[in-house]
């Protein structure tokens, strides 16, 4: 795994971490400037997704790869941000009070203490949001260098939930009292798509009965949503660590293989609310889901944000 190197200098001063390349190399990020950041990110979230899909899935080669590929590029990513921004990925306001607004839905329904299970839990924000307002929460990382950010955000005292390896590892058994909510966002499009269905069935079986998994990964309408946006036209195929964008039927045809029992989706997003009711028009959804890619681009993202194709809330 990465180690970041550390100096007590001030923080100008202070040098920027060596990450090892896809190659095998090493390089210091001490210097570059942020055109040629990007560059790099590019470059090795490119041949990072190459190298995952070499290995067959579920070994233990390409579970290394995949964990060196999100320590070098989140520690690329840290690096293009000023010192005085946080660095946060993933994390949206609307995010938290989704995930709040449907553990307290749990309450009302008789789970007595609704718990959350956070999948690629990043710098830890999300956790800590739902921890203040009384909520267990917990959660798997692959990366090395985002639990340390974590458990700077959370505080060593909640290192034991913070875990650290690839999901399939957590065994349900562990659990005294299984998580009644999985949420995961910008995950599920970064799981190699041989290897994708082996996890939501894992998810299935870590949830509470009557539990439900949060979905959300940017729909293939909004192609390419991953660092390829920066060098290509939009509606290219992502080539990076998105080594797959869905579309809502095929999340949902995926949801149903792994067990789930009901899948819906938000009835609509604002730019400040994500709004819940029924199943969200998903029927509706899926059948005009094809027609908007024939709009123009901006006809159609709009289109798309603002009906939750990107969002799913599945249901054992």
């Amino acid at each position: 795994m990465l180690t970041v190197e550390k100096t007590v200098s001030d923080a100008a001063e202070k040098p920027l971490p060596k990450i090892m390349l896809a190659d095998g190399n090493w390089v210091s990020l001490t210097g570059l400037s942020p055109d040629q950041l990007r560059d790099l990110q590019w470059e090795q979230e490119q041949q990072f997704a190459r190298a995952m899909q070499l290995f067959p899935p579920h070994s233990r080669d390409r579970a290394l790869v995949i964990g060196q590929a999100y320590d070098t590029v989140c520690t690329i990513l840290a690096a293009q941000q000023s010192d005085e921004e946080p660095f946060v990925m993933g994390f949206d306001k609307r995010y938290g009070r989704l995930v709040l607004d449907l553990l307290y839905r749990q309450v009302d329904r008789g789970i007595g203490r609704p718990r959350l299970f956070e999948i690629g839990y990043g710098t830890g924000t999300l956790l800590k949001t739902i921890g203040e307002h009384g909520f267990p929460a917990g959660g798997v990382e692959i990366s090395a260098t985002m639990r340390e950010q974590a458990i700077a955000t959370l505080g060593a005292v909640h290192s034991d939930e913070l875990l650290l390896g690839d999901l399939r590892s957590v065994d349900p058994a562990s659990f005294i009292d299984k998580p009644s909510l999985v949420y995961w966002n910008d995950v599920f499009e970064h799981i190699c798509p041989d290897e994708i269905s082996a996890y939501l069935e894992h998810i299935h079986s870590l949830l509470l009965p009557g539990g439900s998994l949060v979905t959300i990964t940017p729909n293939w309408l909004l192609r390419p949503s991953d660092v390829t946006r920066l060098f290509c036209p939009l509606r290219t195929e992502a080539r990076g660590l998105h080594l797959k964008e869905y579309r809502l039927a095929e999340v949902v045809e995926l949801l149903k293989k792994a067990g789930f029992k009901r899948i819906a989706t938000p009835l609509m997003v604002s730019r400040s609310r994500i709004y819940l009711a029924g199943n969200g028009l998903r029927y509706f959804k899926q059948i005009v889901e094809p027609l908007l890619d024939r709009l123009p681009v901006d006809k159609s993202h709009l289109l798309c944000r603002g009906m939750g194709l990107s969002y799913t809330i599945a249901t054992k």
